[in-house]
């Protein structure tokens, strides 16, 4: 019909932001942006074909998401520390620094598997929570951005894939 305009398909909407994203010269400018189409797009078309499209990579290198790594260790160190004075000086210490960087380790594998995977991540997200094991934790974390898919991200979760 006349005046009526034909609907994108989501492909080609990411394509064309994409696009425009690319043609900015500040390349840390690109990549927060790249991150935050990645997280936004994620929510309304599926997140595999966001994030093939965009690159998990570029993603990961974003200024902005390596600041919500940050803040996640941060808080885990916090936390960490308060616990760790309640326990003992020497002791609270040394379990609080682990504690916490267990924690970041699996705050930053969740917030990958959500950004990755949205809401079929669920409980991966939950299966990471519960791992304590710093050793596992980065042993995931060295493995869990070569999945595709949430079976692949489950596999490495379990210690089935590497």
């Amino acid at each position: 019909m006349k005046g009526e305009k034909e609907e994108e398909s989501p492909e080609q909407v990411l394509k064309e932001c994409i696009r425009a994203v690319q043609e900015i010269q500040d390349e840390t400018l690109q990549l927060n942006l790249l991150a935050a189409m990645a997280i936004l797009a994620g929510g309304r078309y599926p997140s595999d074909m966001v994030l093939s499209m965009i690159r998990g990579e570029m993603v990961m290198e974003s200024p902005i998401f390596q600041e919500w790594v940050k803040d996640a260790e941060a808080r885990a160190r916090i936390a960490g520390k308060a616990e760790g004075k309640a326990e003992g000086k020497a002791e609270g210490k040394a379990e609080g620094r682990a504690e916490g960087k267990a924690e970041m380790a699996q705050e930053a594998i969740c917030k990958y598997l959500e950004v990755k995977f949205d809401t079929a991540s669920l409980d991966l997200q939950q299966q990471v929570r519960s791992i304590s094991s710093l050793d596992e934790l980065n042993r995931i974390m060295n493995s869990i951005y070569t999945a595709g898919t949430a079976d692949e991200a489950r596999a490495i979760i379990k210690g089935t894939r590497s």
